[in-house]
């Protein structure tokens, strides 16, 4: 429950966030344009959605750091393998470095993944992926994939304040 509360206050008192894989070393990013300071590089990789298809570990863990502080998401690929999948791989190339969380509703979520980079955004905008089906449900402090209809997540997820679970 502390781990919870933890995810929580971070959430929502942060305004950017970066996160790294701890079972993956982090890849690397584009090499700076003249003129360009370092914070605006990103991994090239993720122009090329299609191609990010590493399968994630059966466990892992992704360490955000925040404004407000550092939370750790455990993520479980049984419960939901083509999400893991996909977050193991926006992880990996440190697609939610600088991301801002952009809607937090009290006692409901906090929700972040667009990316800080427009064009790394305007790559993952169409790039949904297949649901997965439901093994879980939308607990308090469980991380879930935001989505507008079946087969429609990208790279949105939300945090759930509360017990979100649709009956």
């Amino acid at each position: 429950m502390r781990k919870a509360q933890t995810i929580l206050l971070a959430a929502l008192l942060a305004m950017s966030i970066s996160a790294a894989a701890q079972s993956s070393p982090p890849a690397k990013s584009a090499a700076p344009k003249a003129g360009t300071p370092k914070s605006e590089t990103f991994d090239q990789a993720l122009l090329q959605p299609a191609a990010l298809k590493t399968k994630a570990p059966d466990v892992f863990d992704v360490k955000f750091n925040t404004t407000a502080g550092n939370f750790t998401i455990r993520v479980t690929r049984a419960w939901a393998p083509n999400g893991a999948d996909r977050f193991y791989n926006l992880v990996r190339h440190h697609f939610y470095d600088g991301a801002s969380f952009f809607r937090v509703i009290s006692g409901f979520m906090a929700q972040f993944g667009i990316s800080a980079y427009p064009p790394v955004s305007d790559a993952w905008q169409e790039a949904t992926m297949k649901d997965d089906p439901v093994t879980q449900s939308n607990k308090r402090g469980y991380i879930t994939f935001a989505m507008a209809g079946p087969n429609t997540r990208t790279t949105q997820v939300f945090i759930n304040y509360g017990n979100n679970s649709v009956s």
